[in-house]
């Protein structure tokens, strides 16, 4: 039984290392010669990536179900690479999702799939991860991004066969604090990837909100303070 916790890390590994996008992968690095060959066929499906798909050359690539057979793959599972199959015969309980939460008013675990239905099939899923965030392999265009569970593209939730979810639910963080979603997140002197490491905090601590420029945040922990991105942090309401 794979847990849903090493799940959601394999997206982030995934996410955090900038996958791409090339329809029909999972999880092989996209060469130079693979994007000649793709450029020499025809069919409607590869049409994005012979358009697109020079700009992965040399990073690894999946595309969205793909990414969910190689992160089972590589935790000894099996899923199918297949968004539509993969709802209709890999979830061991699914429903829809009204604007991020389950429609039975039940949690909305860390490690479920999260489906778009298009009106004739299931034609994309991404994993939510905690914090009202999804991770997706999301088009040629864009590779792995994270994007927010209550988007109106995600109308159903499916929780996998073969993973075991917790049934704690998420710590939700009060206003002026933020649970800490990423594992071992880094505590910077300044508002940049390049600044020098304070500390670093792992999944779950709750930190105290200082001020909020764009893309992160200066908070406070265990008496020191520093910069973290916003996206590792769930704030409160």
């Amino acid at each position: 039984m794979i847990q849903a916790s090493d799940l959601v890390e394999k997206f982030r590994y995934a996410f955090n290392n900038k996958w791409g996008y090339i329809w029909g992968t999972a999880g092989e690095k996209w060469t130079q010669a693979r994007q000649a060959a793709l450029e020499k066929t025809t069919d409607a499906d590869r049409a994005q990536g012979r358009k697109y798909g020079s700009k992965w050359i040399g990073h690894t690539v999946a595309d969205c179900s793909g990414l969910f057979h190689w992160a089972f793959e590589k935790l000894g599972g099996y899923m199918y690479h297949g968004s539509d199959t993969m709802y209709r015969k890999y979830c061991s309980n699914k429903g829809e999702l009204k604007k991020g939460k389950r429609a039975d008013g039940k949690e909305l675990k860390s490690g479920t799939a999260v489906f778009v239905w298009n009106g004739t099939k299931y034609s994309h899923v991404g994993m939510f991860v905690g914090g009202g965030k999804v991770i997706e392999a999301a088009s040629t265009q864009q590779g792995v991004i994270t994007s927010a569970v209550t988007a109106s593209k995600w109308t159903h939730w499916g929780e996998l066969t073969g993973v075991a979810y917790s049934s704690t639910p998420e710590p939700k963080p009060e206003k002026g604090y933020a649970i800490v979603t990423g594992k071992r997140v880094a505590l910077r002197q300044d508002p940049s990837k390049r600044a020098t490491i304070i500390t670093r905090i792992d999944t779950g601590q709750k930190v105290k909100l200082e001020d909020a420029p764009k893309e992160w945040d200066y908070v406070s922990y265990n008496g020191k303070k520093g910069w973290m991105m916003r996206e590792f942090l769930q704030e409160g309401e």
